[in-house]
């Protein structure tokens, strides 16, 4: 190679060596000059992270705006995973154990399984916690164990490494581990570390390991976040209840989510994703009665978003709301709260009478039953009460002596009992007798005391009345009348007006109802018995098979109110915005069905009714000094050793505005429920007035 070809070379080398290296130089001048403080920017920064933005709750109120439920805000201990440094899981959970415990402050821990206790043979033992089968049982088939399986065996499994990994290890380093030989810290973390693995944690879903905490608390951990990796505090609403006594069974509960939810929801589509934002999470609450499931979609909301910006040192920076959330929807009850609440005191006060100074058939042994008042003209049901019952706002630390209490105060007596109407059903008899013309109005019946027509079967009246007319039979409740009528309409028919009068069919309320049932041939052989012709008099005087609840029995008395116009009953009057802003959706009347009767045939009746509600009837003592005209049916249907006491009744009885049921068990005479009935009518025309509103005052909500 010649000296001229090889400086030639050199040149070209260098020269491209150097344009290299003025590149390097210019993008360095670039990215420190002219984009250095953006670089600065994104270091100081660090990260950035998504939140879920969880909706408030929506409120149930009653019909004039006065809260059931309300929300207030809390701070809840969650644990992020995508934080918690790998394989420090229990070590971060022991650390936070250590410091709730020196704050004197409480975590979620349902794990049915005792504390440790040391045996004779120098190992620790421990016992399944009483009342807590079915925990126990879950607990048991999580774990992949035999039903005979011990709480030590249990506890030996979480412990393994198959499992929470709670035992020593040979390479554990001296203090790295110390928790993992004291049983009292195993016991700790294997409540945490189960109720985790019951809520599905993971990355795309915290856990709540304590809600509702102080503001020392919550200040404390996020003090000591340096040393709690994982470890956040949030903010939350905690339902609450203007008063957790007034009518519990109806408003209902929130709760956590349970294995058994998680995978229904998932099945449903409702589980959280990365497609769907506004899935439940294992951290979610969820209706779990009453109202509060009913109307679960509603009352959740929707979710929102917010992106938080932090720096190096964890520090959060900025903070930029990406989706805002959206309040659930207010649910508007037809529950006018002062009645509800007098309802529930009338009926426990009777209660509570009865079984002071009383014989059996008097109510002596009376110890549970139900009330409801319904709107005549609306089918709104205004109250309705059930004893015993219960308070909402200590509804879980209550749970385990309530529900081995008998009777069941968790029972809602007005819409699951079901109970023989007796006498009440009178009405309903007469109504398809004069309908269908097998009585006249004028028409009348020997009552000798005894019914004869089915000799040698005898049934008996309690009083020899003599000549008695449907009138007058309504108003002493005459037996022998009605065996009479109920022989003449035959089974078949009695039940077709039953029907139409809304017995033994679901009634289509918003919350979970018993069906109930009508004395049949069908009914009868159900049970292994044999039909036969003293079974159609005996259900016409509402004995035998009949079995209604008294919601239905309040829907009866409001349809022979309105001349047969049968009128869907509702609980939920409307649904408006988190504000009252917006009516989202309105409950209009409707009339359902129309009994087949003419307005003479239910005058005849309301006539009988009448009679009943005055002197010589079989509650005039409880409206002699009432001002309006009430029409009602005592009955007294036969219960195992003691008798039912049922009673419904409406007024006024010119233009009727509310109807009225009452049911009390082994309440004795059906008389003995007037004065519940007396005490709801009393509140409702003469009440105190004024309502405390969120709108505008004594304004009925839509």
């Amino acid at each position: 190679m010649s000296p001229k070809e090889e400086k030639t070379r050199f040149l070209i080398v260098g020269t491209v060596i150097g344009a290299i290296i003025l590149a390097f130089l210019y993008q360095l001048v670039f990215i420190q000059i002219t984009q250095g403080e953006a670089y600065k920017r994104k270091v100081t920064q660090g990260y950035t992270r998504t939140q879920t933005v969880v909706a408030a709750r929506g409120e149930i109120v009653d019909r004039y705006g006065r809260p059931f439920t309300i929300n207030r805000i809390s701070l809840d201990i969650i644990l992020d995973q995508a934080y918690l440094p790998e394989g420090q899981t229990n070590q971060v959970i022991v650390e936070l154990i250590t410091l709730l415990e020196s704050l004197d402050q409480d975590w979620i821990d349902n794990l049915p399984i005792s504390e440790p206790a040391i045996g004779s043979d120098g190992a620790p033992h421990y016992q399944f916690l009483p009342e807590m089968e079915t925990q126990v049982s879950r607990l048991k088939t999580d774990l992949g164990l035999a039903p005979y399986a011990t709480a030590d065996d249990c506890m030996w499994n979480m412990c393994s490494a198959a499992y929470y990994d709670l035992d020593p290890r040979e390479d554990d380093k001296p203090g790295e581990r110390e928790w993992a030989s004291d049983p009292a810290t195993q016991r700790k973390l294997a409540g945490v570390r189960y109720e985790m693995a019951q809520q599905n944690f993971g990355y795309k879903n915290n856990y709540t390991f304590a809600r509702d905490v102080s503001n020392l608390v919550a200040t404390n951990v996020q003090e000591r976040s340096f040393a709690l990796p994982g470890v956040d505090v949030v903010q939350s609403t905690v339902r609450e209840f203007s008063d957790g006594t007034i009518a519990p069974h109806i408003v209902g509960i929130t709760g956590p989510l349970y294995r058994e939810d998680m995978e229904s929801l998932r099945d449903q589509g409702l589980w959280w994703s990365e497609d769907n934002q506004q899935g439940y999470r294992g951290s979610d609450t969820i209706g779990r009665s009453g109202i509060e499931a009913a109307y679960e979609n509603i009352l959740r909301g929707k979710n929102g978003e917010r992106q938080i910006t932090l720096n190096a040192q964890h520090q959060v920076v900025d903070v930029t709301e990406v989706v805002p959330p959206t309040p659930g929807g207010t649910v508007v009850l037809t529950l006018d709260r002062d009645l509800q609440k007098v309802t529930q005191e009338a009926l426990a006060d009777q209660i509570a009478i009865l079984r002071q100074n009383t014989t059996i058939n008097e109510g002596r042994d009376a110890n549970a039953g139900a009330a409801v008042c319904v709107d005549v003209k609306t089918g709104d049901i205004l109250a309705a009460a059930t004893f015993p019952s219960y308070d909402n706002s200590t509804y879980y630390e209550d749970y385990n002596e309530l529900s081995r209490q008998k009777p069941e105060p968790y029972l809602n007596r007005a819409t699951m009992g079901v109970y023989r109407p007796g006498s009440t059903y009178k009405p309903c008899v007469a109504t398809a007798g004069l309908a269908e013309g097998v009585i006249e109005a004028s028409e009348t019946v020997l009552c000798t005391g005894v019914y004869t027509r089915l000799d040698p079967y005898l049934p008996r009246c309690l009083y020899v009345n003599g000549n008695i007319d449907v009138r007058h039979a309504l108003q002493v409740s005459c037996n022998i009348f009605f065996y009479e009528t109920g022989w003449r309409l035959g089974i078949d028919l009695q039940n077709e007006y039953a029907k139409h009068f809304g017995l033994g069919s679901y009634t289509g309320i918003e919350i979970p109802e018993a069906k109930g049932q009508l004395s049949s041939r069908a009914t009868r052989e159900a049970v292994g018995d044999t039909w036969n012709n003293g079974d159609i008099i005996q259900s016409a005087i509402g004995q035998l098979d009949h079995g209604f609840t008294p919601i239905q029995l309040a829907g009866y008395t409001a349809t022979l109110a309105s001349d047969g116009e049968r009128r869907q009953l509702h609980l939920v009057k409307s649904v408006r915005s988190y504000g009252f802003q917006e009516v989202v959706e309105e409950t209009q009347p409707e009339v359902i069905d129309q009994v087949p009767a003419d307005k003479e045939t239910f005058q005849v009746v309301r006539e009988g009714m009448v009679a009943a509600s005055l002197p010589g009837g079989t509650s005039a003592a409880s409206w002699y000094d009432f001002p309006y005209t009430v029409a009602s049916k005592t009955g007294t249907p036969e219960s195992l050793d003691n008798l039912t006491s049922t009673y419904i009744c409406y007024m006024p009885a010119e233009d009727p505005q509310i109807a009225i049921a009452v049911v009390i068990e082994d309440g004795g005479q059906g008389y003995t429920g007037a004065p519940v009935a007396r005490k709801i009518a009393d509140q409702y025309f003469f009440g105190n007035a004024e309502k405390e509103t969120v709108t505008t005052p004594n304004a009925l909500l839509p």
